[in-house]
């Protein structure tokens, strides 16, 4: 089994063949590291937007936080507006309105008779 011929093709191409396998090894190991690198970078933009996302959502959170303030201030004011308003017409009604109601004639009635029957 120990042919001179294939022992001088090994003896020959030993370094080439060595070389190879190494550089296959090699190549494995690139190619891996580069879909290692592939899936960071994909991971990498999906957490940017992402973050960009939330970046959008807090302005906008922000921009309603704001929007929401100004409404309850413009509600608040138009409320104690009208509170004020309805104050003023009370006091003008209100007074105007007793004396329709208060008897125009006073009598006296401090000799009336005692109208309760005894029994």
């Amino acid at each position: 089994m120990n042919n001179p011929q294939t022992n001088g093709f090994f003896q020959k191409y030993k370094e080439l063949i060595v070389t190879t396998i190494i550089c296959l090894f090699l190549t494995g190991i690139y190619d891996s590291i580069n879909n290692q690198t592939a899936e960071i970078k994909k991971w990498y933009q999906l957490m940017i937007g992402i973050n960009e996302k939330v970046k959008v959502q807090a302005d906008n959170l922000h921009r309603l936080e704001k929007s929401l303030e100004t409404h309850v201030q413009h509600a608040d004011e138009r409320f104690k507006d009208h509170n004020d308003r309805i104050r003023s017409i009370e006091f003008k009604t209100i007074p105007s309105q007793l004396h329709r109601y208060k008897s125009k004639i006073k009598e006296d009635t401090s000799n009336a008779e005692d109208t309760k029957t005894n029994y």
